[in-house]
């Protein structure tokens, strides 16, 4: 019985230091995209590859140029 205890502890250890000397490979996640929506087209895109616009102090983001300049003209002819 004895024997056994020790065999059990020696495969604890082993298994301890084994972990230690070889980490674990698994890639670490990478953190999530924050997503924003284009209002002048509903696309979802990655907020660091956005055109950001300031339009009557409000943040706007946008797919390309193209579309913020037509979101600007939709909204002026609403507003006029």
């Amino acid at each position: 019985m004895a024997r056994l205890a020790l065999f059990g502890i020696a495969v604890i250890f082993i298994i301890i230091v084994a972990r230690l000397i070889f980490p674990s490979s698994s890639p670490k996640e990478p953190n999530p995209t924050e997503m924003v929506q284009d209002p002048n087209n509903g696309v979802y895109i990655p907020k660091n590859e956005a055109i950001k616009k300031t339009i009557n102090g409000k943040e706007y983001y946008f797919t390309n140029e193209q579309s913020a300049e037509e979101y600007i003209k939709k909204n002026q002819t609403r507003t006029n």
